[in-house]
């Protein structure tokens, strides 16, 4: 019944392509956790640089003529929030600043061009972990073909659904996914990627390969001179936004750095492996995240998410005996029940009958033993008070 919930899950997410991930941002969250009531709050910030494009045919490199480049700087401000121990809202704005070094002059341009929102549900946990993913992204901006600022985004609706495999082997953590982006007037896209990390409880160190193919053909792939001008014209001949059809092969490693329970550190590099009508280069980027846990005494309850009381949600308390020791020594030896005497009852009386006490009886006065003669007893007797009247 879980395999076929899993299935449909993903068929719909291949299917309906509801949300999406940003393909063109690496990102070192790729294996999911969850952790009911824990927000997650992150800055991150990623570099790219690019003299060279990937042609169309795939397998083709080329530099960008007379030394031109094309680099950006993007800013992320991520919230993350773990409202189960299986499901996840999260989303980020993207702030980005984007410079070309062309022939003529170079041209910038910052701003603020998107925003992302995102959904992300563990719909399998025994022997691996099935997660679907979903996020879309909302451009704040049209890119316009009379543009004579640098582009920074691709300035369109970007939505996709993701299915993530990932499996925990200490300290080896596994992790793949695969997807279908729908993007408004683009081709669409395939993303995928695959990595390891080695994780400890104060650092990790990770990497992946990853990227995106094009399935569909872009509105202008018979038609591509209009986009080819802008992009010479204001981002130094670089395929990095705008371009048709584009596909790639990336490659990063990261290391992370956890100095407490709220603050962690991760920095890591990667460079374009190959692709095809798309920007050649190196990235790096570095994010700090503060995490706040906003229920740290949930975990000490039962893996319960019922409602119940309190009283039956607290673990029960069992003493660990079997360490080698005869226990019955330390158990406390009960005293036998009293035998009655022959001839007396012992059923208890009515409720309805009195019962009469009697106090204690006197002892009984010693006996003189017999003597054979050589010794003298002597009996002593208390002496009576005088009771006066």
């Amino acid at each position: 019944m879980k395999i076929a919930n899993t299935l449909s899950v993903f068929l719909l997410a291949l299917n309906f392509l509801v949300l999406s991930v940003d393909t063109a941002q690496a990102s070192y969250d790729d294996y999911q956790r969850f952790r009911k009531g824990t927000y997650d709050f992150e800055i991150e910030t990623q570099y790219f640089k690019s003299d060279a494009n990937y042609l169309g045919a795939g397998d083709a490199f080329q530099t960008l003529p007379f030394n031109q480049s094309y680099e950006i700087f993007n800013t992320y401000l991520k919230a993350r929030y773990d409202f189960g121990r299986r499901s996840s809202l999260y989303g980020h704005l993207n702030i980005a600043n984007a410079t070309s070094h062309g022939v003529d002059a170079g041209r910038t341009n910052s701003s603020l061009p998107d925003a992302q929102l995102g959904y992300a549900h563990l719909v399998y946990s025994e022997d691996f972990d099935v997660i679907a993913d979903f996020n879309v992204i909302i451009p704040f901006y049209k890119t316009n073909v009379n543009t004579d600022t640098a582009l920074n985004a691709e300035n369109v609706i970007e939505a996709t659904g993701l299915m993530r495999l990932q499996k925990a082997m200490d300290p080896t953590l596994l992790f793949a996914y695969l997807g279908a982006t729908f993007r408004q007037s683009r081709s669409a896209l395939v993303p995928w990627g695959l990595g390891l990390e080695f994780a400890y409880p104060q650092w990790a160190l990770g990497g992946k390969i990853f990227g995106y193919q094009s399935v569909t053909d872009d509105p202008d792939t018979g038609n591509t001179i209009q986009r080819q001008i802008l992009i010479d014209r204001v981002d130094a001949g670089s395929y990095k936004f705008y371009y048709v059809n584009p596909s790639l092969i990336d490659s990063e490693v990261y290391l992370r750095f956890k100095f407490n329970k709220t603050w962690t550190i991760t920095g890591g590099l990667g460079t374009t492996i190959t692709g095809a009508n798309n920007a050649a280069g190196l990235h790096g980027g570095l994010s700090l995240m503060y995490t706040w846990d906003s229920e740290p005494s949930h975990y000490m309850r039962p893996d319960t998410e019922s409602d119940l009381g309190s009283e039956k949600k607290v673990p029960k308390f069992k003493e660990e005996t079997n360490d080698g020791i005869n226990q019955n020594i330390f158990q406390k030896k009960g005293t036998a029940p009293p035998t009655p005497r022959p001839g007396t009852d012992m059923t208890p009386a009515n409720e309805t009958v009195a019962v009469k006490r009697v106090g204690p009886k006197p002892a009984p006065t010693p006996m003189p033993e017999a003597t054979d003669g050589g010794e003298v007893q002597l009996k002593l007797k208390k002496k009576k008070k005088k009771r006066s009247s």
